[in-house]
């Protein structure tokens, strides 16, 4: 018998689901109704007519400056008949839409560019934390944290390779020294830290022999390894010289490392204002779509003016008419649709827009239709 519980529905499961299903209402009140109905708000170009000023202020936007727009169009385009009007409706949200996409562009543009400052910022707080004196404990602490920028790694290095160099001139060599020197100098960086190490370990015995008060076994030491007393100071000067030689280099790999992480930050930063990826090309393609509905929508406007002022019936109230025109009511024919040879070639090979899954499966938002010139 299988210890594992059935996943097929009991009808004791299926009750227990049909009462919890009754809890999971939503809000009740018109008041919550109201609060609530702007959390699911992505872009805003599917909400319904009756929320376009509640998306506008959802999505920081001014509703008045859209009426303002709407009442620009009107006066340039208009008067006209209920038709005409619609037309210049539309064509008003065509352009907040075109304006919104434009807002949606520079702000993925600033977003990346935050992103660039902020490794910046990270940089510095963590060079900075890594720079420390050579008097600090930090010197010798070797539970302190390593830092994931290069560039401070190296100067933690730096910092204390330098401190170990001040204290060798002052005290004596100890195994610990020896011991933090083999682990921050990282032999595997060249032939200098090795031979560094090899003459720390020299001193490390010179100095156990030397506290432990054995003469000959110093002697012999000395003699041995040293070759004969007059090479002591020898020695010590060249352990010296060759961590003033590290110190050099690992300054020089400091400002390459630096020089190489500001050119990297300028190419990130000229990269944001043509930022790639799904999103981008999705915000281009839709506003490819939207700049020729918006060249439909004057032409149709505009061959509707010319019909208008071939009947007689005067132009707009502040942009100038065209003469009368005897094939304005064809060409308007044409552009409205009833002729599909008006098309360009480029917008007869122009590619349909696709819609992001998202706007497949949310055609319309908030729940209510949506206008005819707020679609997606």
């Amino acid at each position: 018998m299988s210890l594992l519980k059935s996943t097929c529905p009991t009808p004791q499961r299926l009750d227990a689901a049909r009462r919890n299903s009754q809890r999971s209402t939503g809000p009740r009140s018109e008041a919550g109704k109201e609060r609530m109905k702007m959390n699911a708000l992505k872009h805003g170009c599917d909400a319904a007519p009756e929320n376009e000023a509640a998306v506008m202020r959802a999505l920081g936007e001014d509703p008045e400056r859209y009426a303002a727009l709407q009442r620009e169009l009107a006066t340039t385009y208009g008067p006209g008949d209920a038709f005409w009007n619609q037309q210049v409706a539309d064509l008003g949200k065509l352009y907040w839409r075109r304006n919104r996409i434009e807002r949606m562009e520079t702000g993925l543009m600033r977003r990346a560019l935050q992103a660039v400052e902020e490794r910046k910022r990270t940089r510095r707080d963590q060079i900075a934390a890594a720079t420390f004196d050579a008097s600090s404990s930090l010197v010798t602490d070797r539970n302190l944290p390593e830092p994931t920028e290069p560039c401070a790694r190296l100067r933690q290095l730096l910092s204390r390779v330098e401190g170990i160099r001040e204290r060798l001139r002052r005290e004596r060599v100890t195994g610990m020294k020896q011991l933090v020197i083999r682990q921050f100098l990282a032999p595997g960086r060249g032939w200098r830290p090795v031979r560094i190490d090899e003459l720390m370990g020299i001193f490390v015995e010179w100095t156990d022999y030397t506290v432990k008060k054995d003469e000959k076994a110093l002697n012999d030491f000395v003699n041995q390894q040293m070759g004969g007393a007059a090479n002591v100071d020898i020695l010590w000067r060249e352990m010296l010289r060759l961590l003033e030689e590290e110190i050099a280099a690992l300054k020089a790999a400091f400002e390459e490392e630096v020089k190489v992480q500001e050119e990297m930050d300028a190419i990130e930063r000229d990269a944001c204002l043509a930022p790639a990826g799904e999103t981008w090309e999705m915000l281009t393609r839709q506003e490819m779509a939207l700049d020729r509905s918006i060249d439909r929508k004057v032409r149709i406007i505009l061959t509707l003016r010319q019909e208008h002022a071939r009947r007689g019936g005067g132009g707009s109230r502040t942009a100038p008419t065209r003469e009368p025109d005897d094939r304005a009511a064809e060409e308007l024919s044409k552009v409205v649709g009833l002729d599909a040879g008006t098309e360009s070639p480029a917008e007869e090979n122009a590619p349909e827009t696709s819609k992001s899954p998202e706007q497949s499966q949310h055609v319309i938002e908030n729940k209510a239709p949506a206008a005819e010139g707020v679609r997606a």
